[in-house]
């Protein structure tokens, strides 16, 4: 074939083939790289933000939990207060022989029929002896619970 021939063919053929130019198939690549990048970004700020969460609601877990400690102490020593003031005062009571006994109630009771006299045995009073002091010392304690 004659040269002017070939020319022609190879010009036709390379004519056909269209290529992208270089500078384009650069940006492509630099585009995919800075949308890898700024995902691989937003990944590790995302995981920064979820982990500084976790710590403030650790922080302020552990702030209820302190408060909540100082106020059941504060509700302890106030009971063992309580308790002891009472104690003391029922004791007080006590030794000054004033112990609450609740009032009886007056019911309402039908009154018996009069009845004949009948002769009874009269009984003879029996003095009662106060304990001596070794029965007052073998007496239990007084225990109080006031639960």
């Amino acid at each position: 074939m004659p040269l002017p021939v070939v020319m022609l063919v190879a010009t036709m053929m390379l004519g056909g083939c269209e290529r992208a130019p270089a500078g384009d198939y650069n940006t492509a690549r630099l585009d995919a790289a800075d949308r890898a990048e700024r995902a691989h970004q937003e990944k590790a700020a995302q995981a920064m933000v979820a982990e500084t969460q976790d710590a403030v609601r650790w922080k302020m877990m552990a702030a209820r939990i302190d408060a909540l400690e100082r106020e059941v102490a504060a509700l302890r020593d106030t009971r063992q207060m309580l308790d002891a003031t009472l104690v003391a005062d029922r004791l007080a009571r006590v030794e000054a022989g004033v112990v609450d006994k609740p009032e009886p109630v007056p019911v309402a009771v039908a009154t018996p029929a009069p009845r004949p006299p009948v002769a009874r045995a009269v009984r003879v009073p029996v003095a009662k002896a106060s304990p001596t002091p070794a029965k007052r010392a073998a007496r239990k304690p007084l225990e109080l619970d006031l639960r």
